[in-house]
């Protein structure tokens, strides 16, 4: 292309077909910060809710003046995804954010000792670093308040899922055990093949994302499957009816002859069958101080024979090379399992004891989003694994010591420090 008529020194490159294009922006704000009296405080926005870029990852690095370390500053990160923060020697903080969509926010909020800031536009005769630790309290509270009654009506929702999927997927089994003698190959040569990559979440999660679009919830059909699957694997056994039919039963021996005898000749028994399930651990998870699942024990549990009646507890421990070979998915599970087992009382519980173990349970959120975030990370490494769009995300929320990373419910920009 031609060079422009004028003296400006302009030039055009030619044109070029290009997947992508990265910009380098760079740019200097002045008069950002506020001087009190004990800090200096300033809070900075990259982009806000307005945002119609979907970023992907965000990194970044906050500098302060000389003689300003991790010891006499304080910083809060905020925002709705995955994010991690650090300080470097030198005092700076640094951060992460993974997987920005259009519409999201990040906010960076941040107060060093008053002493170590030089001269200032804006200047306040107070002291602020305890009102702004404050509020910075006081939004925490508020988010972890959010997400304890949005976790509380996602487990309700949960339950009355579980119960239908366990009761379909009981006479799935029984239907393919019937037609497994007619439909089995019987000829000689052994078919093998690989064991599947996808969790049974994952591959809920895969259905979903076919059938109805990608969404960024667990999706119940993940749970149903999850569970079922630890029935697969005899970690759990799912019995059809409520706990009390089984008073008396030795739940780890009874046969299927002796379960349909002892449920078809009442009535009242066939009707319970179809309205509740029971869950039997066979297997329980015991992660003692740990959090990671990698370091998680399994024990097998101990029946005494007396049904929902008896006290089933987690006492005989097994070597690994006996242990259930489980997706980290299917491990957070056995542990929400094993932790309502505990509130129960019993290692064998039909629907209704977990919703009245449930009922009350202040923190049971925190336990089941060890299982929604495990479903998220399988997800995720699955589709990045196959050159795929990131789908899900970790824990959303992340914190320093001392120094925590709070997230935000909303941008506050424009709010008084």
């Amino acid at each position: 292309m031609a060079r422009p008529n004028r003296g400006d020194r302009l030039e055009y490159s030619h044109h070029r077909k290009t997947n992508s294009i990265k910009f380098t922006v760079s740019f200097t704000m002045h008069d950002v910060a506020t001087k009190w009296k004990d800090v200096a405080t300033f809070q900075w926005e990259p982009f806000g809710e307005n945002n119609q870029v979907p970023i992907g990852t965000v990194t970044g690095t906050v500098h302060f003046p000389k003689g300003v370390t991790a010891s006499n500053s304080w910083t809060w990160l905020h925002t709705e995804q995955t994010s991690e923060t650090g300080r470097t020697k030198d005092g700076s903080f640094t951060f992460t954010v993974n997987d920005v969509k259009s519409g999201e926010y990040l906010d960076v909020v941040a107060a060093f000792d008053a002493a170590k800031a030089g001269d200032m536009a804006r200047v306040e005769t107070d002291d602020h670093l305890q009102e702004l630790k404050e509020d910075e309290a006081d939004d925490e509270r508020f988010w972890r308040n959010l997400e304890r009654q949005r976790a509380t009506r996602r487990l309700n929702n949960w339950m009355t899922t579980i119960s239908a999927g366990l009761i379909f997927g009981i006479i799935g089994v029984v239907a393919a055990l019937r037609s497994s003698g007619r439909s089995r190959y019987r000829g000689s040569i052994e078919y093998w093949r690989d064991r599947p990559e996808l969790s049974p979440a994952s591959a809920a999660k895969l259905i979903d994302i076919v059938t109805s679009g990608d969404k960024p919830d667990i999706s119940e059909r993940q749970l149903v499957a999850t569970l079922l699957s630890l029935a697969v694997k005899k970690v759990i056994a799912v019995f059809p009816g409520s706990a009390d039919l089984y008073i008396g039963v030795d739940l780890k021996q009874v046969s299927p002859v002796e379960l349909s005898q002892r449920i078809g000749s009442d009535p009242y028994k066939r009707n319970n069958a179809r309205t509740n399930s029971t869950i039997v651990m066979l297997w329980q998870s015991d992660y003692g101080v740990s959090e990671g699942f990698d370091e998680s024990v399994f024990v097998e549990s101990v029946f005494d024979g007396s049904g929902s009646g008896g006290s089933g507890s987690a006492a005989s421990s097994v070597s690994d090379a006996h242990q259930p070979d489980l997706s980290a998915s299917e491990r957070a599970l056995l542990y929400l399992l094993t932790v309502i087992s505990e509130r129960v009382g019993r290692t064998a519980f039909d629907m209704d004891d977990i919703k009245d173990a449930c009922k009350d349970w202040k923190d049971g959120y925190k336990e089941l989003e060890k299982f929604t975030n495990a479903c998220k990370t399988e997800f995720a490494a699955a589709v990045r694994s196959v050159g795929g769009k990131r789908c899900a995300s970790e824990s959303p929320y992340s914190f320093e010591s001392k120094r925590p990373g709070v997230i935000r419910h909303r941008a506050f920009l424009s709010k008084s420090r």
